[in-house]
Order: C-alpha cells, then sequence, then structure tokens
C-alpha cells in the first residue's frame, strides 16, 4: 500500500499545524509536514507594491508547494498538507499532485469565536483574517472528515484521523485501489 496523504483544509488559526504533528508523532512511517505557510512566509506580504506583484507572490507560493509537494509524493513518506487555500483550482491541484496515493481531505475547524481567540494570541496573525475566510465557500465543500478542534486535542484530532485512515483502509483492501480524495474530486 502506498504512503498516505493527509490534506487539511481550514482558515487560519484552526489547528492544522498542532494536529499535523500530532500526526507526524503517530505516523506509522516518517511523514512530511507540508505547509503553504511555509513558502508564505518566503515574502512579506506588505513589502509588495501593488495588486500584481500579490498576485504574482501568491503564484509562486503556490508553485513552489506543488514542486514540493511532487518530490515528497514520489518518496515513502506520509505528508500531511496544511492549506488555507480558498482558491479551487489551486487545491485541485494539490490534490491531482497526490493522485495515486490513499489520500484523505480533512476540513480543520473551529466556532468563529474560538478561532477570533486564538488568533489575538498569536503574533503571525493579522487581526480579522480568520472573519475574512471563515465564511468562504472554499470550506463548504465535502471533505472526508470534519475535525471541530474547539471539542478535542490535537492528539484526539490525529486519533480521530487514523481511525478514518483505518477504517478506509480496510475498505479498499477489499476494492481495486486507494482512496482518492473527496471521492476523486467528485466532491
Amino acid at each position: 500500500m502506498p504512503p498516505d496523504a493527509i490534506v487539511f483544509h481550514g482558515t487560519t488559526s484552526a489547528g492544522k499545524s498542532s494536529i499535523a504533528k500530532a500526526l507526524q508523532a503517530t505516523a506509522p512511517v516518517p511523514a512530511f509536514h507540508i505547509s503553504l505557510d511555509a513558502f508564505v512566509t518566503m515574502s512579506n506580504r506588505r513589502d509588495m507594491r501593488s495588486d500584481a506583484e500579490r498576485d504574482q507572490a501568491y503564484g509562486m507560493h503556490c508553485e513552489n508547494l506543488r514542486s514540493t509537494l511532487a518530490s515528497v509524493a514520489q518518496t515513502q513518506f506520509d505528508i500531511v498538507l496544511d492549506l488555507v487555500l480558498r482558491d479551487q483550482a489551486e487545491l485541485d491541484a494539490c490534490l491531482q499532485v497526490l493522485r495515486g496515493r490513499p489520500t484523505y481531505l480533512v476540513r480543520v475547524w473551529a466556532p468563529l469565536d474560538v478561532l477570533e481567540q486564538r488568533e489575538r494570541s498569536r503574533d503571525d496573525r493579522a487581526p480579522g483574517m480568520v472573519r475574512e475566510q471563515i465564511d468562504h465557500p472554499a470550506y463548504r465543500r465535502p471533505y472526508d472528515l470534519e475535525v471541530d478542534t474547539s471539542l478535542c486535542t490535537p492528539k484526539e484530532g490525529a486519533s480521530e484521523i487514523r481511525r478514518l485512515i483505518r477504517e478506509r483502509s480496510r475498505l479498499t483492501s477489499q476494492s481495486n485501489g486507494p482512496p482518492t480524495a473527496a471521492g476523486d474530486f467528485q466532491r
């Protein structure tokens, strides 16, 4: 069975990175945590002088993310992909890179008041980011699993994801191939 790819999708401050670390700690094989944030922080958005420069930087971030993802996807390592993407085409492009691996699309979320409290406690988040993101249509897509981080610890969220993987692996061993995220992008 090929290594797994677990794709976290959700707003800023939802707890994606915390669950990713918990998953890495319990991975049956080494797992790479690949986060869009790692690429976004390569540039300072405030330094951009125009929308065109911001768009160019965003395109570079997404291209670098996909390139790194493609490299790791060729290895025996599990992947935990951590995304805030609201651009459907970019999300689909990331999922496309993972084809051929068992892939699980997981929404990581919490109620707005919890997210805003977390946002206020972080130095690396601008006020209002969560409120701007939370109602975006990109987060209303079907997922393989949804984890409300206001109701569980990162370790409990990771356990819930591992349970999903075990169940799907058992079903997949009786079918003809690895599961793909959100029903082969049909959702």
